[in-house]
């Protein structure tokens, strides 16, 4: 079961993210307006407008290729460090040369994340490289692959961990640490719930969770106008991923195509909403024409990412 959950996490993630960057900084009603329902069904081109015009469907951007860096770098055996994500994020993204390269570089990468990594090629320290004023979702998108970790607190500490190396903003560290003991239980099998998770205090954190998790009856067929052009903040777009996931609680593939339509940065909200309903549902859950579709490059890297991590969750587990 929970190798089907950790999955499930990977796909559901890298669907979102493809199913996401066809609209992403489109408004919502823009969004609505060009599928004529406020679901992202099916993959399509990058749409007129969008961020990624023109981007051929199917194709995740460096929201996975950044989380599949992570998975890979969990896997690899060596002890959790800022500095090994580091030198996992410059080999798996150097230009013309790392394996997920052309994923991130194609897929608009923010600049928080850009700037970060220009640090750590001049040689900066990668622990605590993000300016603390770097507040944006880039460090909570890619922290789902640290929930497969079969202990919570280590699940906590290992997202906080690669979050730094690009974010240092507390707010921005505990989005991804949410992301992570989310997607943990999700794995375990724990029921969803509207409460902030355990052990997450920072209060901007909380008070982005409080707002996005309030009223999430549709209206209409539609989103709740509070979970739509969520703000791009790391808090922000974490509390609304999640919040649209118990919007369609026990429906994966509606909670996915919703956040997918749900405007502004609808990439990343899709990606972490993927990862959490996929976590919960598993990947024999998801759509087939989702799975079918998926760039395979990228369903390749998410299959071997999500076996890696289920070996590691045992292995570790038996220890």
């Amino acid at each position: 079961m929970s190798a089907d959950r950790i999955a499930g996490a990977l796909f559901g993630a890298a669907i979102g993210d493809a199913l996401g960057s066809a609209f992403e900084m489109l408004r919502y009603d823009d969004i609505e307006r060009q599928l004529g329902a406020p679901f992202a069904l099916d993959y399509r081109p990058g749409a007129r407008g969008s961020l990624l015009a023109g981007r051929a469907p199917g194709e995740p951007t460096d929201d996975t290729a950044m989380a599949l860096s992570v998975a890979f770098a969990l896997a690899g055996g060596e002890p959790p460090s800022a500095a090994l994500f580091a030198r996992c994020f410059l080999a798996d993204l150097e230009r013309g040369r790392g394996r997920f390269a052309a994923m991130f570089w194609d897929g608009a990468p923010g600049g928080a994340t850009t700037q970060a990594l220009r640090r750590l090629q001049r040689g900066a320290p990668a622990e605590r490289n993000g300016h603390p004023d770097d507040g944006g979702n880039g460090a909570a998108m890619r922290a789902h692959p640290a929930g497969a970790l079969p202990d919570r607190n280590e699940a906590a500490r290992v997202a906080a961990l690669q979050a730094e190396v690009t974010h240092g903003h507390p707010a921005a560290i505990a989005a991804a640490q949410a992301v992570a003991v989310l997607v943990h239980d999700a794995i375990a099998g724990k029921a969803a719930s509207s409460e902030v998770p355990d052990g997450i205090t920072e209060p901007s954190f909380t008070a982005a969770w409080h707002a996005a998790h309030r009223e999430l009856d549709l209206r209409d067929g539609r989103l709740p106008s509070h979970l739509r052009n969520a703000a791009m903040s790391g808090w922000a777009t974490v509390a609304a991923a999640h919040a649209i996931t118990l919007v369609f609680a026990g429906d994966p593939e509606r909670a996915i195509a919703a956040a997918a339509a749900s405007g502004g940065d609808t990439d990343t909200v899709a990606c972490i909403a993927g990862a959490i309903a996929g976590a919960r549902a598993g990947k024999s859950a998801l759509p087939e024409r989702w799975l079918r579709g998926l760039a395979p490059a990228a369903a390749r890297a998410c299959d071997d990412a999500a076996t890696a991590l289920a070996a590691l969750r045992d292995e570790v587990a038996a220890r």
